[in-house]
């Protein structure tokens, strides 16, 4: 059952020129694709591509110029829906410095229910929930401030849990990290997952996108490739025509083929990778 439906989606930024005349720069042209209850969507695509708008646009930050978005069946641009679809789609950026509001970890991780105006004690199940949910339990009561960037994100993560979404877009979340951040923001985002709540995962870390359900290709604001990380990413040349590569383990084994090393095609992970080789020198 689809969750998330885009019917031609176009979104257009306005700026005026130096006559004060409208500009409009299209942004997203004519997306249409849906999302499964439950799945795990990663969206890649080089800066510019249109990836974070798209992102703001399946929470209704931002509206269509035309088209349509629904969330779970309701409609984005309809206002009476505003408040429903924000509770049903929340958000993790880029820079968790930029979502943290308070000076203590539990505070900001309670920031999103108290302004929904829940009852404290509830408020007060949520955040260690939340908290426990990203394994920062133990920081509930530090300062936002004196953590890593991984563990800050975390904390946003948190925060977006707590607001008991039932999807969660994450855009470029962990950009800014180092290997080991990432993998622990990634790991949380599976883990939400194989809990049943609906993911959208914006990367542009090939790896990241192999763990996903379904891969969608946005270039110039348009999907230029859809299907499953497997069929995206045996697709090696027509994503170094849009700039983009492939997983590692994809990279070594079509040199390792050119090389005369007979590898299954439909290689994706390392693990895969790994076995593969042990097969091949047995």
């Amino acid at each position: 059952m689809d969750y998330i439906r885009v019917e031609d989606l176009i979104f257009d930024y306005t700026k005026l020129d130096e006559g004060g005349a409208p500009v409009a720069t299209r942004a997203i042209d004519g997306v249409s694709f849906t999302v499964a209850r439950g799945s795990f969507t990663a969206i890649i695509g080089q800066n510019g591509s249109g990836k974070s708008t798209l992102a703001k646009s399946l929470n209704g930050l931002l509206l269509p110029t035309s088209g349509k978005v629904f969330i779970d069946g309701l409609d984005t641009a309809a206002p009476e829906n505003t408040w429903n679809v924000r509770q049903k789609v929340a958000m993790v950026f880029q820079n968790p410095d930029n979502q943290i509001v308070s000076a203590i970890v539990e505070d900001d991780v309670a920031f999103g229910p108290e302004n929904l105006g829940i009852d404290p004690a509830e408020i007060r199940r949520r955040v260690d929930s939340a908290l426990e949910s990203v394994e920062m339990g133990d920081y509930k009561g530090k300062a936002p401030h004196l953590l890593s960037g991984g563990q800050k994100q975390r904390i946003a993560i948190a925060g977006a849990v707590a607001m008991e979404p039932e999807c969660i877009v994450f855009d470029e979340p962990t950009a800014m990290l180092d290997p080991k951040g990432r993998r622990e923001v990634l790991g949380i985002a599976r883990q939400l997952n194989r809990k049943g709540m609906t993911v959208v995962f914006i990367t542009h870390f090939m790896e990241e996108a192999a763990c996903a359900d379904h891969v969608i290709v946005l270039d110039g604001g348009v999907i230029r490739m859809e299907g499953t990380p497997r069929e995206i990413f045996s697709q090696e040349e027509e994503l170094e025509a849009l700039s983009l590569g492939v997983p590692t383990a994809v990279r070594m084994a079509s040199l390792l083929r050119k090389r005369g090393v007979e590898l299954p095609d439909s290689i994706l992970t390392d693990e895969e990778l790994v076995s593969a080789l042990m097969e091949a020198k047995a």
